[in-house]
């Protein structure tokens, strides 16, 4: 079901049985101004539900968050990931607990409350921020929860999905209002940041840039595309005229999806359904 401009997306299995939570799994990704959630049935690894709801502003994500009944149910285990949210990925050699608030000064004035999110597959820590009220919530309807950062997620699972590509491979993910390029080789984070976007231009633009910092052939590298794109708009019309190897994404193959949650595109919630398999 769709509602609106994309203002509410559910996608549900019609023989769903929340009664019998035990064999569920809740995961949760927010944004600044988005909250998806899914379910998944750990005993044979299927995702039957799929909710994402867009909203204005934080006050209104946060009405959302409370009155979605599903999340406050009690499941066999729940997890969060924050994702657009102020971040900095630190080498976990270089990095210093007591400094995690020098970390964020360049990308945001409010450092109250910064978590941290420390990986040591991609031997880097996440350091970011969210709203006190924000986590407060989440905490308030999930106790348990575990709480992650989505950058971390993205990267670990690209990491270990495409380990069999040995060269340079770029993947891009586009969201409303800004962009996440990720450049791995033979296992390795090489490169990793966000752009802020105002059009289709300057998504083709930033990609073009990095790939010239980096000495990367347009004509020979793969691109990987995830999130708000879809074969023939204007962002991957852009990317298809200046880049030769263009793909999409594609969730893990361990995972499988009801019948109604095969009709999402199997890029656009890479990071949401990779969740689970970052624990």
């Amino acid at each position: 079901m769709v509602i609106g401009e994309n203002k509410i997306i559910t996608y549900f299995s019609k023989n769903v049985n929340l009664l019998n939570k035990e064999n569920i799994h809740l995961s949760i990704e927010i944004s600044p101004k988005n909250i998806s959630y899914c379910l998944l049935n750990i005993q044979n690894l299927k995702f039957i539900f799929l909710k994402s709801v867009t909203v204005e502003n934080t006050n209104e994500l946060i009405n959302q968050i409370g009155s979605e009944n599903d999340l406050k149910l009690e499941y066999s285990s729940s997890c969060v990931s924050y994702k657009n949210f102020p971040t900095t990925l630190i080498p976990n050699e270089l990095f210093d607990k007591e400094k995690k608030h020098l970390y964020l000064d360049f990308l945001c004035e409010n450092t109250e409350n910064i978590k941290l999110d420390i990986s040591k597959k991609i031997n880097c820590t996440a350091v970011y921020s969210i709203e006190d009220k924000l986590s407060q919530t989440i905490q308030q309807i999930q106790p348990n929860i575990k709480e992650k950062n989505s950058t971390i997620v993205k990267i670990c699972q690209l990491i270990k999905q495409y380990s069999h590509i040995k060269e340079k491979t770029a993947f891009l993910f586009v969201y409303s209002n800004k962009i996440n390029i990720n450049i791995i080789e033979k296992e390795s984070l090489i490169f990793q940041n966000y752009f802020k976007i105002s059009n289709e231009t300057d998504v083709l633009y930033f990609i073009l840039f990095c790939f010239e910092q980096l000495n990367l052939d347009p004509n020979s590298i793969e691109l990987y595309l995830f999130g708000n794109i879809e074969r023939g708009d204007e962002n991957y019309s852009l990317l298809y005229k200046y880049i030769r190897n263009i793909k999409f994404g594609r969730n893990c193959n361990t995972l499988s999806f009801s019948e109604e949650l095969k009709k999402v595109s199997n890029h656009k919630f890479f990071s949401l359904f990779s969740q689970v398999l970052c624990e």
